[in-house]
């Protein structure tokens, strides 16, 4: 698997990027993004960033792309294992429409300079700010002895957009605090050492973003679909054949009214399909509800009829990796 890939789609790390100045404070627009490289990349992941990453690039801005391996190792992680999962996040993003010409794709762990600034970083916060942080009180709970990397975690990812100057990171809500953090450490850094660092905005995602952000977990649909989950029938991954899709949709967990009606609070397992549709045709979701308005449950499950032509990101992404 994955024979020559190296050698053929190398990481781009232009260490250059780091080592640019601002003149009256003006800074130059730059968009920064990662992704970790464990688990794979499902159509949550795929609607809500991947695609607006490739808009971006698209549009010719100045954009930086990280796979965050050193983030996966607040968790254990067999080094192999990690190593093959880098390669294959690389050629999916490849095959998602990612262009090295037009951007800059790169493996964290090769730029040093990434743990050198979240040290120092690290001496601006407090462990009180930190520990209020969400993910960090979710993924603990299950732990019985709790490595200090998830603790610091988010001072790293500050370090990974404050690095390169970004002035822009497309976050969904579920990250906002983390991007409050780094505002609060582009302050404390500038305030002690000198104006360094431009205050990074959020990227206003599209409709699309926003609503992809809401795609559930097909098992558990009151919990967001997760690439990291233990059970793969709770999410679609974009190397998901036809077949394989279809036969999730068909065990996805719904309710007992067979009636077709959007409602994410009461019926969030019909309403992630009406979503999934929605996303995956283009409709809006009033329009898919109106499609879907004779229908039971069961028929519209019929409805997802996943592509697997030519230039579908299934093809693509076989093609990376056999080649």
């Amino acid at each position: 698997m994955l024979k020559g890939f190296k050698y053929s789609y190398r990481f781009i790390c232009n260490k250059n990027c780091i080592r640019h100045s601002s003149q009256g404070n003006i800074w130059k627009e730059r968009v920064f993004s990662g992704i970790q490289p464990t688990g794979t990349l499902h159509i949550g992941n795929y609607f809500g960033a991947v695609q607006n990453w490739v808009k971006l690039q698209n549009e010719k801005k100045d954009v930086i792309f990280s796979i965050v391996d050193l983030h996966s190792i607040t968790l254990p992680q067999d080094p192999k294992t990690l190593h093959f999962s880098i390669l294959k996040m690389t050629a999916t993003l490849l095959a998602c429409g990612i262009e090295p010409s037009k951007c800059i794709l790169f493996q964290q762990s090769k730029v040093p300079e990434h743990t050198l600034l979240g040290w120092v970083l690290g001496t601006l916060t407090t462990m009180a700010r930190l520990y209020h942080f969400p993910q960090y009180k979710e993924k603990s709970a299950a732990l019985r002895d709790i490595p200090l990397g998830l603790f610091v975690y988010p001072v790293l990812q500050a370090g990974d957009i404050l690095l390169y100057k970004s002035t822009h990171v497309p976050v969904g809500d579920d990250q906002q605090q983390h991007l409050h953090l780094a505002q609060h450490l582009v302050h404390c850094f500038n305030n002690k050492y000198g104006i360094t660092f431009p205050l990074p905005e959020n990227v206003v995602v599209s409709d699309t973003g926003a609503q992809a952000g809401k795609i559930r977990s097909l098992r558990e649909p009151e919990k967001k679909m997760s690439k990291s989950h233990a059970d793969p029938k709770s999410r679609i991954e974009i190397s998901d054949s036809p077949d394989a899709i279809l036969t999730k949709i068909k065990k996805a967990v719904t309710d007992f009214t067979s009636e077709i009606t959007y409602d994410q609070e009461n019926r969030p397992g019909v309403s992630n399909l009406i979503d999934i549709l929605s996303l995956s045709t283009g409709k809006t979701i009033q329009e898919v509800c109106d499609e879907a308005s004779n229908m039971d449950t069961a028929r519209v499950i019929g409805l997802f009829c996943p592509p697997e032509g030519e230039g579908s990101l299934r093809n693509w992404w076989l093609y990376l990796e056999i080649w």
